[in-house]
């Protein structure tokens, strides 16, 4: 306890940031440990939640472009993703 009074919109941010960061380990595990530049690349996102996140992600990635399908929603709720 530090006495300091956090905000609850700052409190919020520092979920989203965590919940980014864990989004973005194993994309950079698959990628950069392995010595492939991801900034070339696009990142193409899924799922019910994915296209909310997809701009800090590909910010955090140092990605500049990004696909969302028109469907990745019901892509996801189909198990095809």
């Amino acid at each position: 306890f530090t006495g300091k009074i956090i905000k609850p919109e700052e409190v919020a941010l520092g979920f989203l940031r965590v919940a980014i960061e864990a989004m973005c380990r194993p994309i950079r595990n698959l990628t950069t440990m392995k010595g492939h530049d991801i900034t070339d690349h696009v990142l193409t996102c899924f799922g019910g939640a994915g296209p909310q996140f997809c701009c800090s992600i590909a910010q955090s990635l140092g990605i500049s472009k990004i696909k969302i399908h028109r469907l990745s929603g019901v892509l996801s709720a189909y198990g095809i993703s």
